[in-house]
């Protein structure tokens, strides 16, 4: 059984586009930029600290993108039929 739902408005869709971007931005500028000088920050094992932070860096870029592209389709649209 379908469950038929709203659409967002435009200020929640601006709103999950934006901050889809900046998670994304964030995580794509940690693996370029700032990976190796956080584990050296941390002082963490070299292994555990790479582990940890390229988890975290996957989960900003993948989150971040799945959460731009659900502002950008709007939520489910009701089916006509």
């Amino acid at each position: 059984m379908a469950r038929a739902t709203a659409q967002m408005g435009k200020g929640l869709r601006g709103l999950l586009m934006a901050t889809g971007g900046l998670c994304f931005v964030l995580g794509v500028a940690l693996v370029f930029l700032w990976h190796s000088s956080l584990v050296d920050l941390t002082g963490a094992p070299r292994l555990v600290g790479f582990l940890v932070f390229r988890g975290a860096e996957a989960a900003l870029i993948w989150g971040g993108a799945w959460v731009c592209v659900r502002g950008w389709n709007g939520g489910p649209e009701v089916r006509q039929g």
